[in-house]
């Protein structure tokens, strides 16, 4: 019984702590859905439903699932991971894994959730 129990909070653990687990010294995740795709940068609705301003430039790098992409594929409605470093100009991005799977309705960065 103890080892199902383990079984089924690993996921759960991985999800809560998962940001805070995988980003690199000096840089942190940001989770959502993009809002706003502009020359400079991306507005990402948080998964707490807060809006984050993501500086971009050309040394970000982009990712669709697990395949390199470009700044190009990058639309409104999908869902995003960035990386990003926080400095005197704001929150930077070094790199951004999207998805264009959309959100369940319902769920925080949804359309339907509000």
């Amino acid at each position: 019984m103890q080892q199902i129990r383990l079984v089924l909070f690993l996921p759960v653990l991985s999800v809560l702590c998962g940001t805070w687990l995988w980003a690199h010294e000096g840089s942190q995740h940001i989770l959502g859905t993009i809002t706003t795709v502009a020359p400079d940068h991306v507005v990402v609705q948080t998964l707490d439903n807060k809006t984050v301003t993501i500086i971009t430039t050309a040394q970000t790098r982009y990712r669709a699932l697990k395949e390199a992409s470009t700044r190009e594929a990058l639309k409104v409605g999908h869902r995003v991971v960035a990386e990003v470093t926080k400095d005197k100009t704001g929150l930077t991005a070094s790199e951004v894994r999207f998805s264009s799977v959309p959100p369940k309705p319902g769920t925080p960065g949804s359309q339907g959730s509000r």
